[in-house]
């Protein structure tokens, strides 16, 4: 495992933890795929963030992984109201993640620890 792959494997089960409906395994696996790709980006292989969030409605990475788990929401007009929590960020690096659940509020820091390479 790669130190992507565990950012990605952590950020995704923290949001499949938040899902409310649809199949969760679905739509973790296809989020931790959505999430190594945005990870292995220039821009966030150069020390930027992933941002991965709700506002009223999810982002299109948070669309893709809901529409694989067999959840129907168009993305728009609070389509996802119930599914998801509004209001909610993750910020996703290779070593940390950063939430924000509902409206300003930041909760701690999450460390993703070291992969180790044997």
């Amino acid at each position: 495992m790669t130190q992507i792959e565990r950012a990605a494997q952590m950020a995704a089960s923290w949001w499949a933890a938040r899902l409310e409906s649809g199949d969760k395994e679905k739509f973790k696996a296809r989020l931790a795929e959505l999430i190594a790709a945005g990870l292995s980006a220039p821009e966030c292989l150069a020390g930027g963030d992933l941002i991965i969030k709700t506002d009223y409605d999810p982002d299109d990475i948070l669309l893709d992984a809901l529409a694989v788990a067999g959840v129907e929401c168009a993305g728009s007009m609070f389509s996802c109201d119930g599914i998801l929590p509004m209001k909610t960020l993750l910020r996703v690096s290779q070593h940390r993640m950063k939430p924000k659940e509902g409206y300003g509020n930041w909760t701690a820091e999450i460390e993703i620890p070291e992969v180790v390479i044997a």
